[in-house]
């Protein structure tokens, strides 16, 4: 073989670009939890007492309180052992971001949460900051100012940016919940945080409001109501509070869902007489027919891509789950057990399809794969369990469940993990149903 000798200049530049390919490479960040093993091994972290630095003396609980929801968030993922601060070894009088890492190393803490506060009358200051006890290096650092009423809001977004250093995913505790409430005699819609505060109720019109789903960037709702008689779509915008009915036709006009593009919305009208699914185009409210047969087709939901949607049909006997595609071809079945298949919901990663199933005399809620295998059952024959709707990280399912009496509203893990009751505050009678869950927040 014979070898060619080049020219210096030449290794030299051979030896940049090999160094810029290497070294541009973007880093990966370390990933801390693995998110989608099966009942993984949880992070052991620790979150001392948030001190205060000064201000108003009456506002000391300010710091227990935004621990208590950075803990709350955390412990409901399912991912953390919050050590008991009964363990903690480090001097409390110690200035707080002057850490002596071992103190948390020999109690086991992988991570670390500390943070400090400032109360005044004008405002409040807050900051926090997680860290890898073991790598001795801190992983986020934020400073927060607003006011004393933010507590629940700077609490949620920091507990969002130290999942996001742990797993590399956002963290969901700044989304919200919408959700059908009849404690006031009748069936309103309402809006609350996903862990149950700050309850908002958004429709009155004292008459029957049913299915509210959020739009794909989080700001408008649509939800079919009899308050002019006739189960109609109408549209409101949260910002505003302006409404506009979205579609009148004669008959039903129900189970409404935005496309991911926000362009177009899947319905069920019955407008011919028989139940059928339309799309809707909201630029020049052009209506496109998807099924024509005799049986009844009802509850679409679109995949992430928009170019399929499943939906609820008894062509074949029973109520069973279908597929379609969005120009109305390919419509494949999906489901064979049971007598009763319902409220189909893709998941916002496109892998997964929960439902609802009467299985034993009750509604359960399964999941399957995309292509209709795979199924299986997330909770027991306790109560009637329906209306499933994901997380926008689609690690979480909330749904409507009796097991407790009332309907309420529930949530679970995509595996059937960490079953938990979503309490909303100051609403402990009446029944919570139809529960939706937001999009990420922008």
């Amino acid at each position: 073989m014979k070898f060619i000798l080049l020219p210096l200049r030449y290794y030299i530049f051979l030896f940049i670009v090999v160094f810029l390919a290497v070294f541009s490479l973007p880093c990966q960040a370390k990933v801390y939890i693995d998110i989608n093993a099966p009942a993984g091994k949880r992070l052991p972290i620790a979150i001392p007492d948030i001190k205060n630095l000064g201000g108003l003396n009456i506002q000391s609980e300010i710091g227990s309180n935004l621990r208590d929801i950075i803990v709350h968030d955390l412990e409901f993922t399912g991912l953390f052992n919050i050590i008991d601060k009964k363990a903690y070894l480090e001097d409390q009088n110690k200035q707080e971001f002057n850490i002596d890492f071992k103190d948390w190393q020999v109690i086991g803490a992988d991570a670390l949460i500390k943070g400090v506060l400032i109360a005044e009358e004008e405002g409040l200051t807050v900051e926090l900051k997680l860290f890898d006890t073991f790598q001795v290096k801190m992983l986020v650092g934020r400073r927060y100012m607003g006011e004393k009423t933010d507590i629940r809001k700077i609490a949620h977004r920091f507990a969002n940016e130290a999942i996001e250093a742990l797993t590399g995913e956002k963290g969901i505790f700044d989304t919200k919940l919408l959700f059908v409430s009849n404690i006031s005699g009748n069936k309103e819609i309402c809006i609350t945080d996903y862990d149950g505060y700050n309850v908002k109720q958004i429709t009155k019109n004292g008459s029957i409001n049913l299915s509210p789903q959020w739009s794909p960037e989080g700001k408008r709702i649509l939800y079919t109501s009899y308050k002019e008689g006739q189960p109609y779509l109408y549209m409101l915008d949260l910002t505003t509070g302006r409404e506009t009915r979205i579609s009148n036709q004669p008959g039903l006009n129900i189970g409404a869902r935005w496309s991911p593009s926000g362009k177009e919305i899947a319905l069920t009208l019955s407008k011919d007489g028989n139940p059928e699914l339309y799309i809707v185009e909201l630029e020049g409210m052009r209506l496109k027919r998807l099924t024509n047969n005799w049986a009844i087709d009802v509850s679409p939901s679109w995949s992430p891509d928009g170019k399929r949607l499943v939906f609820v049909s008894d062509i074949g006997g029973n109520p069973h789950i279908y597929m379609i595609n969005s120009d109305g071809t390919g419509n494949v079945r999906l489901t064979y057990e049971g007598k009763y298949n319902a409220a189909p919901a893709w998941s916002p990663k496109g892998d997964k399809i929960a439902f609802s199933r009467l299985d034993g005399g009750k509604f359960n809620i399964l999941v399957m794969n995309s292509d209709g295998t795979g199924e299986t059952r997330l909770t027991s024959n306790s109560g009637d369990n329906e209306n499933p709707t994901w997380s926008p990280d689609g690690r979480y399912i909330a749904f409507t469940s009796t097991m407790d009496g009332a309907a309420g509203i529930y949530v679970i893990r995509n595996n059937g993990e960490n079953q938990k009751r979503i309490t909303i505050d100051n609403m402990d009678k009446g029944d919570k149903t139809f529960p939706a869950w937001s999009p990420y927040v922008k």
